[in-house]
């Protein structure tokens, strides 16, 4: 059986998708797929760039910079930006399918097609941060659909508060998701996938928190 890569039946009709997915002898459109899904990071990152989000240590000091200056950090950032989205995909889409594909019996490729999906959550979600920048000043770790909000009231602790901002509504549904999922295509035990899946989480939530901590300086250094 051929099976032919369609996100949005995987959302829709995620049953019969993966039975399909898990059944199929050939995959078609993984290439298209990825090609279309390179573009929308790409896109997704420049333009929660270009309406500020991140900028802030370049706006900081934009009074003591001339316009020379200030344009030529802005573009480096920019370069920044989409170099950062380079690796956001890949990381996503290559490496995390990687760490789930050691400890499941299911194909490497047919994780990446899940992954494919995860992607498309992560990028929405960094969507929904550019209308709570710009119409309500708050930053993406403290977006009413994470926990950060809730973690500032307890403490002051900035990579605390990263940590549950990156803890989000659609970081949750990312999880029930991929278990879900590789339960469906794999034969590993349930708790192996649940543990998994919850503690690769938790390092990534560490290692966003970790890299909006020092971002000042990654900005810095792309000057």
């Amino acid at each position: 059986m051929i099976y032919s890569v369609n996100l949005w039946k995987l959302f829709w009709r995620r049953d019969q998708e993966l039975w399909k997915l898990n059944e199929a002898d050939r995959i078609r459109n993984v290439w298209k797929m990825l090609f279309l899904l390179l573009f929308a990071t790409i896109l997704s990152f420049v333009w929660t760039a270009w309406v500020g989000l991140g900028t802030d240590p370049i706006s900081a000091n934009m009074l003591e910079l001339n316009r020379l200056e200030y344009e030529w950090r802005k573009a480096w950032f920019m370069i920044g930006r989409i170099g950062y989205s380079l690796l956001f995909y890949g990381f996503i889409l290559f490496f995390s399918t990687l760490i789930f594909w050691l400890f499941n019996t299911a194909s490497y490729k047919r994780i990446m097609i899940i992954q494919m999906n995860v992607l498309v959550i992560m990028l929405f979600e960094r969507v929904t941060w550019l209308p709570l920048l710009t119409y309500t000043g708050l930053d993406w770790f403290v977006s009413p659909l994470s926990f950060g909000v809730i973690a500032s009231y307890f403490t002051d602790l900035t990579w605390i508060i990263h940590f549950f901002g990156a803890a989000s509504l659609f970081q949750l549904f990312i999880i029930w998701y991929q278990v879900v999922s590789l339960k469906k295509i794999s034969s590993t035990r349930s708790g192996f996938i649940w543990t998994g899946v919850i503690f690769w989480h938790l390092l990534l939530w560490c290692g966003t928190a970790a890299l909006s901590y020092y971002d000042i300086v990654l900005v810095y250094l792309l000057r």
